[in-house]
C-alpha cells in the first residue's frame, strides 16, 4: 500500500514539532527519514503510527484517509529492543504469533508463519537462544533487532516503520540489516520507512527515497541519489570524496543561514511542476500556539467504507501472491479473552519460574527451614516456652507474608517496558494480562511455603494433624495477601527503588503492629493495627495452635518468678487450658473472623492495582 502524508503539523505542549511535512512511501521501497537530533524524526514516525495526534494535515493509504483498521496494518519497530530476557527467540515469536494472529488459524499455519519469518530474517541459527540482557548473555545486537522486526512482521503489515534500526550496531551488522529490509520489502511488496542517523555512504544509498527534516521543517524529499544535486542547486555544493549522509546533516546544522537556504530551495521545489501532485503544498501554514482539528480524523462513513473496500482489494491481491498472509480483521482484538489469558499465563509462568526457582531461592528456603527447625526443635508445651511458641508462629506468618510481597513488588517495574510496548501496539487486553499475572504465579508462590511449613510444623511440634492442614491453608492465603500488596505497591511506584522503599516502610509498620511485639498500643494509635494483614494472620495462627490444643504446663514457682495465669496462681492446677492463653493475649474472636479480613485485603489491593495500572500507569503515546 502507498502511504502518503501531506502538510503534517504536530504541536506538543504549545510547541510546534512538525511544520508542514509531506512525503510519500511506496510499496517495495525503503524511505529514509534523516535529520539532526531533535529535528522531529521520531515524532514523524509516532504520528504515522497513530501514537502522536495531528494538529493538522492528512495521512492517506492508497489515496484514502487512514482508518483504525488500516492503521493496524502499519507496524512500528521501536529503537530499543525490549524482550523478556529468559525466553528463547522461538518462545518469543510463538507467543507473539499465537496472541496476535486470528484464532481461526491452525497451529500448523501459525508455525508455518513463524518459520517463514525466521527464514526471511535469517534467524534460524539462534531460535533456541535466550533473548538475554545486560546480565545474561543471549542474542547479539543485530539478532535482537531482527527479532524486534520479526515480532511485528508476524501480522503481515503492509507498512513497516522503524525508529533508528541501526542504532548501536557495527557497520557489518547495520548493512546486513538494511540489506535484509530491502530484500524483504522487494520480495513481499512492503512499504518501509526508517529513521536513520548518519549512515555510511554504502548504507545511505540502499534507501530508495530520502526525507530530510530540520527543526520540524521539510528540507528535502525525493530520490536518495538526487539529494547531492539538490543541495548543489540550492547553493550548497558537496566536496569530493565526502559521505553524502555526513555532508547533508552537517550543512543542516552548520548555521541558520545555510539551513534556511536549503528550506527555501525545498519550498520552491514543492511548488514546481516536478513535485508530486499528491503532495502539493496547501496554502495553510502551521503557526505555533494554534491548533486545528486534523482533517484525517474526521472520516465519514462512506469514506471509511471506500477505504476499507480498496484496502481489502489490495490485500486480496497480495494474498494471491502469498497465501500465508494474514487477512484484514475488523475486530479490535485478533484473539479472544481465553486465548490471550492462556498465552499470557504460560509466558508469565516461564519468566517467573526462573526467578522464583533460582538456585539462590532454593538454597535460601532450605537453609531457613533448617535453621528455624533447629532453633525451635520440639518445643515443650510449658509456660516458660510460651513466648518461643508464639515466636515461631509469628516468624512463619512474617516470612511467608513478606517474601511474596518483596518478590512481586519488583515485577511490574521490571516488566514495564515490555508491557508498555505491547499495550501501545494493542497486542492484548489489559485485563487478560493482569489476570494472568495474578494467577500464573500462585503455584510458584505456594510451593516454597509448602516445603517450609511441612518441615517446620512437625519439627517444632505444633498442634496436631488437623491444625497442620489449617495452618497450611492459612499461610497460603497469607502469602497471596502479601503478593497482592506487593503487586499494588509495584504498580503504584513503577520504580524498583521507590517500590522497595515503600514496601520496607509498610513491612516495618505491619511487623510492629502484628501483635507479637506489643498487644497494648496507645488509644490514638490502636486503630492502625487493623490495616496490618500480619496481625490477622498471627491471630488466626494463635487460634489454630491454642484453641482446643493440649494444655500448657504452669511455670515452676520460685522466689524470682511466678506464673502469669490465674489458673496456676489461684488453684491447685498445674496446667493452663489452651483457650486461656488466647484470652490472656486478647484473641477472643473465632478463627474465621481473622481469616475474612485477609480476603478483603486481597480483593482491595488487586482491584486497586488493576485500576492503577489502567489509568495512572497508562503508557504515553509518545514513548
Amino acid at each position: 500500500m502507498e502511504l502518503d502524508f501531506r502538510n503534517l503539523c504536530v504541536e506538543v505542549d504549545k510547541k510546534l514539532i512538525l511544520n508542514n511535512v509531506s512525503g510519500l512511501a511506496c510499496p517495495g521501497e525503503l524511505l529514509a527519514v534523516m535529520g539532526p537530533s531533535g529535528a522531529g524524526k521520531s515524532t514523524l514516525l509516532n504520528t504515522l503510527a497513530g501514537r502522536t495526534p495531528l494538529s493538522s494535515g492528512t495521512i492517506s493509504v492508497n489515496g484514502h484517509n487512514i482508518t483504525k483498521d488500516l492503521r493496524r496494518k502499519i507496524c512500528y519497530v521501536l529503537q530499543q529492543d525490549i524482550f523478556f530476557s529468559s525466553l528463547t527467540l522461538k518462545e518469543t515469536l510463538q507467543f507473539t504469533a499465537r496472541i496476535r494472529l486470528p484464532e481461526k488459524m491452525s497451529n500448523e499455519q501459525i508455525t508455518s508463519k513463524v518459520n517463514e519469518i525466521i527464514q526471511d530474517l535469517d534467524l534460524s541459527r539462534c531460535v533456541d537462544t535466550i533473548m538475554g540482557d545486560v546480565w545474561v548473555r543471549g542474542l547479539s545486537g543485530g539478532e535482537k533487532k531482527r527479532a524486534s522486526i520479526a515480532c511485528e512482521l508476524i501480522t503481515d503489515p503492509v507498512t513497516i516503520l522503524l525508529d533508528e534500526p541501526t542504532s548501536g550496531l557495527d557497520y557489518s551488522t547495520a548493512f546486513s540489516l538494511i540489506e535484509m529490509l530491502q530484500t524483504y520489502a522487494r520480495n513481499h511488496n512492503k512499504t518501509v520507512v526508517a529513521t536513520i542517523h548518519q549512515p555510511s555512504s554504502f548504507i545511505f544509498y540502499q534507501f530508495h527515497k530520502l526525507l530530510l527534516i530540520s527543526d520540524g521543517e521539510l528540507a528535502y524529499f525525493g530520490d536518495t541519489e538526487k539529494v547531492v544535486e539538490f543541495f548543489h542547486k540550492a547553493g550548497v555544493p558537496m566536496a569530493s570524496h565526502y559521505n553524502p549522509a555526513d555532508f547533508i546533516l552537517e550543512k543542516l546544522k552548520e548555521d541558520e543561514k545555510t539551513r534556511l537556504k536549503i528550506i527555501s530551495a525545498m519550498d520552491q521545489m514543492r511548488t514546481s511542476s516536478n513535485w508530486s501532485s499528491k503532495l502539493k503544498k496547501s496554502e495553510q501554514v502551521c503557526k505555533e500556539g494554534e491548533t486545528d482539528p486534523a482533517p484525517s480524523q474526521e472520516i465519514t462513513e462512506q469514506t471509511y467504507n471506500d477505504s476499507v473496500h480498496v484496502s481489502l482489494m489490495e490485500l486480496d491481491k497480495a494474498d494471491n501472491e502469498s497465501s500465508s498472509r494474514t487477512p484484514l480483521d475488523d475486530k479490535k482484538w485478533p484473539t479472544g479473552f481465553l486465548t490471550q489469558y492462556k498465552q499470557l499465563t504460560l509466558r508469565t509462568f516461564k519468566t517467573s519460574k526462573s526467578q522464583m526457582f533460582s538456585r539462590f531461592k532454593l538454597i535460601e528456603t532450605v537453609v531457613l527451614t533448617a535453621i528455624v527447625s533447629l532453633i525451635w526443635f520440639q518445643l515443650p508445651r510449658t509456660e516458660e516456652t510460651l513466648r518461643d511458641r508464639m515466636g515461631v508462629l509469628f516468624y512463619m506468618s512474617m516470612h511467608w507474608g513478606f517474601t511474596p510481597l518483596f518478590d512481586t513488588v519488583t515485577a511490574f517495574p521490571l516488566e514495564r517496558l515490555v508491557i508498555n510496548k505491547e499495550r501501545l501496539a494493542g497486542w492484548y487486553r489489559l485485563s487478560t494480562y493482569y489476570l494472568a499475572k495474578m494467577t500464573s504465579e500462585l503455584v510458584l508462590i505456594l510451593v516454597q511455603p509448602l516445603f517450609f511449613i511441612t518441615v517446620v510444623y512437625w519439627s517444632v511440634g505444633l498442634n496436631g494433624v488437623s491444625s497442620y492442614f489449617a495452618t497450611l491453608g492459612t499461610l497460603f492465603i497469607h502469602a497471596i495477601t502479601g503478593q497482592s500488596v506487593g503487586l499494588f505497591i509495584g504498580i503504584a511506584s513503577m520504580d524498583i527503588r521507590k517500590g522497595m522503599t515503600q514496601a520496607t516502610i509498610y513491612i516495618m509498620a505491619t511487623m510492629l503492629l502484628g501483635g507479637f511485639y506489643t498487644r497494648s498500643l496507645p488509644f490514638w494509635l490502636d486503630w492502625i493495627k487493623y490495616v496490618s494483614f500480619l496481625q490477622y494472620t498471627f491471630s488466626a495462627m494463635m487460634c489454630l495452635e491454642f484453641n482446643d490444643g493440649p494444655d500448657i504446663r504452669c511455670a515452676v514457682r520460685s522466689t524470682t518468678s511466678e506464673s502469669q495465669f490465674g489458673t496456676c496462681l489461684y488453684s491447685n492446677s498445674t496446667h493452663i487450658p489452651s483457650n486461656e492463653v488466647l484470652r490472656f493475649y486478647g484473641i477472643d474472636l473465632p478463627y474465621w473472623a481473622y481469616i475474612l479480613p485477609l480476603f478483603v485485603f486481597i480483593l482491595f489491593f488487586r482491584i486497586s492495582g488493576y485500576f492503577m495500572l489502567r489509568y495512572k500507569q497508562k503508557p504515553s503515546q509518545r514513548n
